[in-house]
């Protein structure tokens, strides 16, 4: 085989490969289920957080019930102390009362906190409950898309192996030199490394070609790269 028609093979075994590349005809697919794996870790992060505020809530009302029978007995021996009045004088007494009344607004106040830490758990229980349902059906959705596209990818690989090992044979009738052209114009054009001359124009990049160089693709002695792009030029009726 000819160095034309080796490149041209090249040409139709990568145009082959590269419709059925996974990271070409998945890309949509694994970017939706991209999207649905960050949907899923924010919602976690969220439920985490929403954990973390119940925890503080629950740590919060813990203390504040634990100090209302302190406050209670307090406030029962001080009121003891008004009843008997022996000892105190009236600025003692009239301290007692003003702990009294300061230990009552401290009651009064746990028991409305308590209340609005009542309420505000609530919330967030409803909170997590619509994040937890959301969030399993996240999954579910997210399961059937990741087994549809690995299924895909898994076939797809199967074939890429097999356009791989194809390339390489058909890379080996070519001389180092020529092997080295190919790469580079397949790692800088992974879609379209060999391209076919439109006239005097580069079928890849669509820039025109110099007359020597539309000479030399035309006399199909050499290899010829676009200067622009870098592809390698082929004369159209070659292509046949």
């Amino acid at each position: 085989m000819d160095m034309i028609q080796v490149l041209l093979s090249l040409r139709e075994n990568n145009q082959e490969r590269v419709k059925i590349d996974p990271r070409i005809q998945l890309a949509a697919l694994y970017r939706e289920i991209r999207e649905m794996l960050n949907d899923v870790d924010s919602m976690e992060k969220k439920l985490e957080q929403l954990s973390r505020n119940r925890q503080d809530l629950r740590s919060e009302q813990d203390q504040l019930v634990e100090s209302k029978p302190v406050w209670m007995a307090e406030i029962e021996s001080a009121k003891e102390k008004i009843i008997r009045q022996r000892g105190y004088t009236l600025k003692d007494m009239l301290g007692i009362q003003q702990e009294v009344v300061r230990l009552e607004e401290a009651m009064r106040a746990a028991d409305a906190r308590i209340e609005e830490l009542h309420e505000t758990e609530a919330r967030i229980l409803k909170a997590r409950r619509q994040i937890q349902s959301k969030l399993t059906g996240l999954k579910g959705v997210y399961n059937q898309h990741a087994e549809v596209y690995n299924q895909e990818k898994a076939k797809a690989d199967v074939l890429m192996d097999e356009y791989a090992l194809r390339e390489d044979s058909l890379l080996e009738e070519l001389d180092p030199a020529g092997r080295s052209v190919y790469r580079e114009a397949l790692r800088l054009n992974p879609e379209n490394p060999v391209v076919l001359m439109d006239g005097d124009i580069c079928g890849g990049c669509k820039i025109g070609l110099s007359r020597q160089q539309v000479k030399y693709v035309n006399q199909g002695g050499k290899l010829v790269s676009c200067e622009n792009c870098l592809r390698i030029i082929l004369p159209i009726q070659d292509a046949d």
